[in-house]
């Protein structure tokens, strides 16, 4: 069980977040692999927090892969995920993309989970089935709130989403833990009525149940509204605490998918 460092407050030291993380009862942290310069402290930090960390990153059309995967590799993370552009490509330009990842996982010796994301190569459920068909050995990072906020689904969902979403989940080595009511990529738990969380967990459970790696991942990947997720109502008064959110997440998770 990971936390994304951007569910705490930014204005926090490092170290202290890193803690703050830690006594909450984490396993580990999620971020960006940090530059050769900065590598050296924050390996420190996250050392004397006991904490293990795990990769997340973004990767546009043009940028080269491999130096996140070097950084990745350089600070000792135990995986690395990534939203990667390109969603409006052809087959081949993405088969040609997910290769590369694919080889850049295995000669890093680090495991590779491409992201589950609106606006990018898994841009929507029906593609992401055709890819994960032509690359066998790929697995996913599932944020399924991106596909329910893009299809507005609500509880119950409809018998073919479930079915094709449980079908991706079994690709998935990692969750990032969010969930809505169809409307905004990520609600506090209270906020969402009983059986959409459900469908939600169902999902979490199948990926973990069906994950045959050396282990499965989950990270409460809870963002603030300063990078664009506003957590706000119609009137500006905001909406839970992304803090506590992911401590109530945290929770949830470890008592729902003890059994999965």
């Amino acid at each position: 069980m990971h936390c994304s460092l951007l569910s705490t407050a930014s204005t926090v030291p490092l170290g202290l977040r890193l803690r703050q993380i830690a006594e909450a009862g984490f396993d580990g942290v999620q971020t960006v692999p940090p530059r050769p310069a900065d590598r050296g402290r924050f390996n420190e930090l996250v050392g004397e927090a006991g904490l293990e960390v795990s990769g997340c990153c973004g990767i546009t059309e043009t940028q080269a892969a491999e130096p996140l995967f070097e950084r990745a590799a350089a600070a000792g993370m135990i995986s690395l995920n990534a939203q990667v552009d390109g969603y409006w490509r052809d087959d081949d330009w993405q088969d040609a993309r997910v290769c590369e990842l694919l080889d850049l996982s295995e000669r890093y010796r680090l495991p590779f989970f491409l992201e589950t994301h609106r606006h990018r190569l898994t841009q929507d459920v029906r593609r992401t089935l055709a890819l994960v068909d032509r690359h066998p050995t790929l697995a996913l990072c599932g944020d399924f709130s991106h596909w329910t906020v893009a299809s507005e689904l609500r509880a119950p969902w409809p018998d073919e989403w479930r079915e094709a979403l449980r079908s991706l989940a079994g690709r998935c080595g990692e969750i990032h833990a969010r969930l809505n009511d169809g409307q905004r990529v990520q609600d506090p738990l209270e906020l969402v009525p009983p059986a959409q969380q459900d469908e939600f967990f169902d999902l979490w459970r199948t990926a973990c149940a069906q994950w045959h790696g050396p282990r499965f991942l989950a990270t409460t990947e809870l963002l603030p509204g300063s990078i664009g997720y506003d957590s706000t109502d119609l009137a500006g008064r905001p909406v839970g605490d992304i803090w506590q959110d992911s401590r109530q997440l945290l929770g949830a998770l470890r008592q729902r998918l003890r059994d999965a």
